[in-house]
C-alpha cells in the first residue's frame, strides 16, 4: 500500500467513514473527493509549518534593471526561487529584520548575494516527514469531512486537531535540531562601544 494511500484511510478514519480505499485514483467518491482536495491542501500544510524535508537553502542575486522607484524605499529586488512556497528566514545577518516579501521576491537595503531559507513542494509521500503526513491528513479530514460524512462531521474539531498536529511537529522539530544562537544585531553591538577590553553589559570588570 502506498503511502498515499496510507494517509488517505487515516483521513477517512479521522472522519468517522467506514469506507476505505485502495488507492487515491480510485474511482470511489471518497477517493475522487481526497484526491481533489489533495494538491491544495498538501501546498497549504507545507506553507503552515517549518518543515526540514521542505526546507531548502539559496543565496539571491539581486535582480538587475529594476525601477528604483518600483520598490522604495528599498534598494534592491531579490527574487525568490522557482518553486518557493514561502519564505521562511532571512539567513544574512546585516539584513536582520529589514527586508519585505512581495510578489515571489524579498526586498533589501543590501548589495547582495541575500542567503535565505525558503519551503519548497514536495509532492513525493515517501519523502514526507511523519509529522507532516498526520497534520495533512487531518487537514484533508478538515477539508473533505463534511462532503464525505455530512452533519453529523465536526470541522471544528478536525481544525483544532490539525492545529494540535501542527504544534506536536513544531515541538519535534525543536528536539531535531540544536538550538539556534541568535547573532548580535549591528545595532546592538554599537551600544556596546569601543571597550577596550570587550566587555559587555552584565559582564562588567570588578
Amino acid at each position: 500500500m502506498s503511502h498515499e494511500t496510507v494517509i488517505a484511510n487515516n483521513a477517512l478514519i479521522h472522519i468517522g467513514a467506514e469506507s476505505r480505499i485502495l488507492s487515491l485514483q480510485d474511482e470511489s467518491f471518497v477517493a475522487r473527493t481526497l484526491r481533489e482536495a489533495w494538491q491544495l491542501q498538501r501546498r497549504a500544510t507545507i506553507r503552515d509549518g517549518d518543515w526540514n524535508f521542505a526546507s531548502r537553502r539559496a543565496g539571491l542575486p539581486a535582480e538587475a534593471g529594476v525601477d528604483a522607484g518600483t520598490i522604495y524605499p528599498w534598494a534592491k529586488r531579490f527574487p525568490l526561487p522557482a518553486g518557493a512556497l514561502r519564505l521562511i528566514e532571512v539567513l544574512s545577518r546585516e539584513v536582520g529584520s529589514c527586508y519585505q516579501v512581495e510578489n515571489k521576491a524579498v526586498l533589501a537595503n543590501v548589495s547582495g548575494p541575500l542567503y535565505v531559507r525558503y519551503a519548497v513542494d514536495v509532492t513525493e509521500a515517501a519523502e514526507w516527514d511523519e509529522s507532516f503526513a498526520d497534520a495533512f491528513s487531518w487537514r484533508l479530514a478538515w477539508t473533505c469531512g463534511t462532503k464525505i460524512a455530512g452533519s453529523a462531521f465536526s470541522k471544528t474539531d478536525a481544525q483544532s486537531a490539525y492545529k494540535d498536529a501542527l504544534s506536536a511537529a513544531k515541538r519535534h522539530d525543536v528536539r531535531e535540531n540544536p538550538p539556534i544562537e541568535q547573532e548580535e544585531s549591528s545595532w546592538i553591538e554599537a551600544r556596546w562601544g569601543d571597550d577596550v577590553y570587550g566587555a559587555r553589559p552584565g559582564w562588567e570588570m570588578s
